[in-house]
């Protein structure tokens, strides 16, 4: 039975490119969202809510480093999962604090990281270069 799953997910190597450019697009993306965000500070940073004694500049940072930690770990295939579950999160968050009226866009990012959180990084990922092997039977 194990003999046959492994030949089966052999057949669909390729599919690894697939999650590369995925993650390669959503990181990339992400970070582009956050220059965006960065650019216009002014405008958008009224819109954050302020967190226990926390004024709404300083979730705005936070948020916005993290967004940007992420992202990057995202590209480079570190913690694929945990990254993509942590930005659903917070899109989830921002529907309960917004409400669902927040825009189609966030519903495309959800499918995106829920589509990370169930692939990982693939093999042309770094945690996959750093796992150890595993012994052949």
């Amino acid at each position: 039975m194990g003999k046959r799953i492994e030949d089966w997910i052999g057949q669909y190597r390729h599919m690894d490119w697939a999650v590369l450019y995925m993650r390669l697009f959503a990181g990339g993306m992400m970070l582009f969202h956050n220059i965006g965000k960065m650019q216009d500070y002014n405008e958008i940073v009224n819109s954050y809510p302020s967190f226990a004694s926390a004024g709404s500049a300083a979730t705005f940072v936070v948020v916005t480093v993290a967004e940007v930690l992420l992202a990057v770990a995202i590209i480079m295939g570190i913690w694929v999962r945990m990254s993509a579950l942590i930005l659903s999160l917070g899109i989830l968050l921002m529907f309960a604090w917004g409400g669902f009226g927040a825009g189609e866009l966030e519903f495309v990012w959800l499918g995106v990281y829920v589509f990370l959180i169930i692939s990982g990084g693939g093999l042309y990922a770094f945690d996959t270069a750093l796992a150890p092997a595993k012994p052949k039977k």
